[in-house]
C-alpha cells in the first residue's frame, strides 16, 4: 500500500513538472518578424488549426523527419511558429535544448510542409497567433 502512495505521487509530481513545462514555452517567446501583434493562442477566440487536421502533419513529419546520424535519440521537440493571417506559417523557432542537427532537421520539415492553416481569430478579425507545436519522436 505504502509502495502504491509514493507511485501515485511520483506520477503526480512528474505530471505536474510537464504540464508546467508546457505553459513556460508560451511564455518564453519573443517573435517580433513585423510591427503586427501576435497573440498567444490562449488569447484567442479561435485558435488557428489545420485545414485537413493535425494527423496529415504528423504523418508528413514522419516520412520526412531524417534522423540525424550518430547523435543520442531526442523524444521531445518543441517546436514555435506564428500562424500568419493568409494561413502560412512564418518564424519557425525549436524551444527546448536539443542538438542542433534535430533542430535544423526540424525546422526543414516544418518550412517543407506547405499545407494551409485556419488563422486564430479575435474580436471577429483573423490574427497572427503564435503556436506550439510538441513534436514526440519514437522511433522502432
Amino acid at each position: 500500500m505504502k509502495q502504491l502512495k509514493i507511485q501515485l505521487l511520483l506520477f503526480f509530481i512528474s505530471f505536474t513538472i510537464f504540464a508546467q513545462s508546457e505553459t513556460d514555452y508560451s511564455r518564453k517567446l519573443n517573435h517580433s518578424v513585423s510591427g503586427e501583434k501576435v497573440y498567444l493562442d490562449k488569447d484567442v477566440d479561435i485558435k488557428p488549426k489545420l485545414i485537413y487536421g493535425e494527423n496529415g502533419m504528423y504523418r508528413f513529419m514522419s516520412r520526412n523527419f531524417k534522423f540525424p546520424k550518430n547523435e543520442a535519440l531526442v523524444p521531445k521537440i518543441i517546436c514555435s511558429f506564428i500562424v500568419e493571417t493568409d494561413g502560412t506559417i512564418t518564424d519557425i523557432k525549436i524551444l527546448n535544448n536539443i542538438p542542433e542537427n534535430f533542430s535544423k532537421e526540424a525546422i526543414r520539415v516544418m518550412i517543407k510542409f506547405d499545407e494551409p492553416w485556419y488563422p486564430a481569430v479575435k474580436d471577429n478579425k483573423q490574427v497572427r497567433c503564435q503556436y506550439i507545436l510538441p513534436i514526440i519522436i519514437d522511433r522502432i
